[in-house]
């Protein structure tokens, strides 16, 4: 690819688009089980794949994850034109910020939660040991699956692992065709933990999720770069017929689907992956800007829903609210709770909790002193 192929391609609102959709089904369905809706979850005749099956938009996080990676930095660490530090430190600025304030955030919830209810809202695990693994971005895959405090989080640890092991492969095989091997390799691990069934320290389901849909994403972004070496747009509508096909499976005939994780991940995701980025007028649709911008707030709605949960239940609970949470009141309130709080952290709050994160630690470097005549 030359150096202009590379910029156009750095930034695919298409793809931002599917990370801004994915956020919202797991903040807004998947998770609103959290609060135990009283006479059946609002809107779920309209969207009930949403709320049955929300939790595999983290497995589609993962994959485009994996796919962003590859597009932005392959080149770079191939070349050795960026360090592992730098690569490092570059991912932390985006996620460790935003993943500290809405931990901190949580904490103090929970607290105020426990006071008046003598239990934590949902995730037990609230001691000083489980804050510590969270701390290291250890929560959970690391050392099992101890949900605890800001729990959602989980996927922030499993992706900084994939990350290392990203740099560390490109780093070492220096050849884009032959990375795509030791990448299928590191997907076939993935599903192998995955299919395992143990719950080891770092052999368990959640880092064998992680790791092949990472990996798979990887694949697909070169399989992106070389698509004009065949009928891209043929195999798009391919995709996206599998896609619906599997779609109508499982909503009329889960039987018929098996174990629908790993059919999502090895089939289901990569092709409708494929379908947005092969066929112009999906593109175009998941590519308008309102989609765009969720993509661009997705880690924080990610971050940020449980608190806005636990703040609703905590101020229930003190107030006598006496919620019902199976209304559409309720529910259109808490999804806009979630994306006021995502837009007001971006805007006034993330460039201060980097600077108090990553400057608190950093040297000043001391001015030259000035020359007297």
């Amino acid at each position: 690819m030359t150096e202009k192929q590379t910029k156009n391609d750095s930034h695919l609102g298409a793809i931002d688009g599917l990370k801004g959709i994915g956020a919202c089904i797991i903040a807004f369905f998947w998770h609103y089980q959290h609060f135990k809706p009283q006479n059946g979850s609002p809107f779920f005749s309209v969207f009930p794949m949403s709320y049955k099956h929300g939790s595999f938009m983290v497995e589609l996080f993962f994959m485009l994850s994996g796919f962003g990676m590859m597009l932005g930095y392959s080149e770079r660490i191939i070349g050795h034109k960026i360090s592992f530090r730098d690569f490092i430190v570059k991912r932390l600025r985006k996620i460790y910020p935003p993943f500290l304030f809405f931990t901190l955030v949580t904490i103090i919830l929970e607290l105020a939660y426990y006071h008046r209810c003598g239990t934590t809202f949902v995730y037990g695990n609230f001691d000083i040991q489980h804050l510590i693994y969270n701390l290291l971005l250890m929560q959970d895959g690391f050392f099992g699956k101890d949900w605890s405090l800001d729990a959602p989080s989980w996927c922030i640890s499993i992706c900084m692992l994939c990350y290392l092991l990203f740099y560390l492969i490109l780093y070492r095989v220096r050849n884009e065709r032959h990375d795509c091997y030791v990448f299928f390799g590191a997907a076939l691990l993935g599903t192998t933990i995955t299919l395992s069934g143990v719950d080891y320290p770092l052999w368990n389901s959640l880092v064998g999720r992680g790791i092949a849909c990472f990996f798979i994403g990887a694949i697909l972004c070169t399989i992106y770069r070389n698509r004009e070496k065949f009928r891209y747009q043929r195999l798009g509508y391919v995709c996206l017929g599998a896609v619906i096909i599997s779609y109508l499976v499982l909503r009329f005939k889960p039987e018929f689907m098996g174990d629908f994780r790993m059919a999502f991940i090895l089939g289901i995701a990569p092709a409708l992956i494929l379908a947005v980025l092969f066929i112009p007028w999906l593109g175009a649709v998941l590519g308008i800007r309102p989609l765009t911008y969720l993509g661009s707030l997705s880690i924080v709605i990610y971050l940020v829903h449980f608190p806005v949960q636990c703040a609703i239940r905590t101020i229930d609970e003190y107030a006598g609210l006496g919620l019902d949470y199976s209304t559409k009141a309720v529910w259109l309130s808490y999804a806009a709770a979630v994306l006021i709080s995502s837009v007001v952290y971006r805007l006034v709050i993330a460039k201060a909790a980097e600077k108090a994160v990553f400057g608190f630690f950093s040297k000043k470097e001391k001015s030259p002193q000035k020359k007297t005549a």
